[in-house]
């Protein structure tokens, strides 16, 4: 037995990148800045009006995530780049608009695009919309903000112990952070002994402490907001935006627990109640494509039964498609049964049919009694939905890119619905109907829409028809002016001011 003393080897430290995330000072500076944009988020979205001030958050947001991109030199794609600019599109209308549902929509799809953009920054493997899509969206939404939601103050700490002034910073803020609770008390005090003090106190806070309890619940959420926000693009500037397709994929077949014969025969009995509705209402429908009403129908009888029904329905089978699509098995290939592929176009043809009745219900009663935003946006979302369904029976015959396909024609459908003034074009609508179609104007339409409908105007008293000038008498939009800032106002409410303005 040898005396030999064996001295296992060293085992080596693991790379501190791995150990803990090293921060650059410009991490360290943008994650600073980053600090405060759960407080503009609260001001300018969530507690305020949306508009212009919505709008310079949004973009000097992606400006400033822009400009952290090109200082660490990460790569950028053209589908990056086309993905930036469109952030910045529908950021910008949030100034633009006054139709409140339009500038939901819009803040949603411009944060959907940062995401989706900063997942794309560093990423040789994106390849823009894909059947990986949805996965990518909620990993880009969520996985790289919560997975990196300690990020931005973990940087902030780097900055203040880099240098000594850093750190006297640093033991101000813990200093003023003790200091808060004491400072309330004796601020709540004071104000509640003398009533100037208490005007004063409410002028210098924006009387913070007038309610006080729901105010600190509101700005509670400011800094886990600010760092979620950073966790998105610095998540990107250092390459951690990968997306696992192996796991994705081992997902989706997980899903895939239902044999093709239990697909199949719980779709035949709608099929079958769809076949016997279209035969027994086959004149009732030909009506509808021939403007023609059925005997013992008013126009808005006709036109009101079942529409919604119908679009309902409509939904219903696009969930029933993509349902049976998830959960029925595949061969050994990977390949999709054939019965598969017949029963969901099936369905779509059969969906399509009922789309094309219902529009041409809808078409039947604008014409007679005007458009509203209701029928106007009912009647895109069938135009969409039947665009989609015709991409879906293409997809059962021919191998296309459904996602990006259907990504194009939404992204295209909903920028002609958001960047036009689409209050505006429905009030023009109207008034053009009543008087060269004689279709009825009513004024109560007109009160719907939002200050874009104030447009036309000058055309509506310019017109000597008593209706329309009583119409517009009737308008009170523009009295709300008064009670908004200026970070409030839209361009279009600024217009729309102006316009009453000069005719007050």
């Amino acid at each position: 037995m040898s005396d030999d003393i064996i001295i296992p080897a060293p085992v080596a430290d693991a790379p501190a990148e791995e150990k803990r995330d090293s921060f650059s000072l410009t991490d360290s500076i943008f994650a600073l800045i980053f600090t405060f944009s759960g407080f503009f988020f609260l001001k300018t979205i969530i507690t305020s009006r949306v508009g212009i001030g919505a709008a310079l958050f949004l973009l000097i947001l992606a400006a400033a995530s822009m400009v952290y991109v090109r200082m660490t030199k990460s790569k950028q794609s053209g589908k990056s780049i086309i993905l930036f600019v469109g952030t910045v599109i529908f950021s910008a209308n949030l100034a633009v608009t006054s139709n409140g549902l339009i500038q939901a929509l819009d803040f949603i799809f411009a944060v959907i695009m940062y995401a989706v953009w900063a997942f794309s920054v560093n990423n040789d493997l994106y390849r823009g919309a894909d059947d990986y899509t949805v996965y990518r969206i909620v990993k880009a939404l969520f996985g790289q903000s919560f997975g990196n939601i300690g990020k931005c103050p973990s940087a902030v700490i780097s900055l203040m112990k880099k240098s000594k002034g850093g750190k006297n910073i640093g033991n101000a803020v813990i200093g003023l952070i003790i200091a808060v609770p004491c400072t309330v008390v004796v601020a709540l005090l004071l104000a509640s002994a003398d009533d100037n003090f208490d005007s004063l106190l409410g002028k210098i806070t924006d009387n913070f402490f007038s309610d006080f309890f729901v105010n600190v619940l509101k700005y509670a959420v400011m800094l886990p907001l600010s760092f979620l926000i950073f966790g998105i693009i610095f998540s990107a500037v250092k390459g951690k935006n990968r997306l696992d397709t192996e796991s994705c994929d081992r997902t989706t077949a997980a899903l895939k627990i239902a044999p093709s014969a239990v697909m199949y025969f719980s779709v035949i009995p709608v099929c079958i109640l769809y076949v016997l509705f279209f035969f027994s209402q086959i004149s009732y429908f030909l009506s509808a494509f021939g403007g023609i009403l059925p005997e013992g129908f008013s126009a808005a009888e006709y036109a009101r039964q079942g529409f919604f029904e119908l679009c309902a329905v409509s939904v219903i089978n696009l969930s029933i498609i993509i349902a049976i699509n998830l959960l029925c098995k595949t061969g050994e290939s990977g390949e999709r049964p054939k019965g598969l592929k017949f029963f969901t176009a099936l369905i779509s043809c059969f969906t399509i049919v009922l789309i094309a009745t219902a529009l041409s219900k809808m078409i039947m009663y604008i014409s007679r009694f005007g458009m509203t935003c209701l029928r106007f946006y009912t009647s895109w979302f069938m135009v969409l939905l039947a665009a989609l369904f015709v991409l879906i029976i293409i997809r059962q015959f021919k191998d296309i890119n459904l996602a990006a396909i259907g990504t194009i024609i939404f992204t295209v459908m909903f920028s002609l619905l958001s960047l036009l003034p689409t209050d505006a074009l429905i009030a023009r609508y109207n008034i053009y109907a009543y008087e060269h179609f004689g279709t009825d104007f009513d004024k109560s339409y007109f009160y719907e829409l939002s200050e874009e409908a104030c447009y036309n105007i000058p055309y509506m008293l310019e017109s000597g028809d008593q209706k329309l000038i009583d119409a517009v008498h009737g308008m009170d939009a523009y009295h709300t002016y008064n009670s908004k800032e200026w970070y409030e106002m839209t361009l279009s409410e600024y217009i729309a001011k102006n316009i009453c303005d000069s005719y007050k």
